[in-house]
């Protein structure tokens, strides 16, 4: 295997999603976001963590951290909301 044919675009995204999962509940946002901020942020490494791993071009996996955001937005509005079905 030669090293010029590795796949670096998606080495290095999964190393950098790893390396933001675990510098965004460090970094002190803590206080600045509400919790339900922070989890949408997180949703970002973790596609380019599965961007590293997958052969999937990158508009597929790019709808694996906007529904996973979008999810959790509709979530964190519906338990503002009140409504106690949860």
């Amino acid at each position: 295997m030669q090293f010029s044919s590795w796949r670096w675009n998606r080495i290095i995204a999964f190393f950098g999603g790893a390396g933001l999962l675990f510098f965004v509940p460090w970094s002190g946002l803590s206080p600045i976001l509400p919790e339900w901020a922070i989890d949408v942020l997180l949703s970002v490494p973790f596609g380019l963590c599965v961007y590293g791993f997958t052969e999937q071009p990158r508009n597929v996996i790019l709808l694996v951290p906007t529904g996973t955001a979008l999810g959790i937005g509709i979530l964190a509005l519906y338990r503002a909301s009140g409504l106690g079905l949860f």
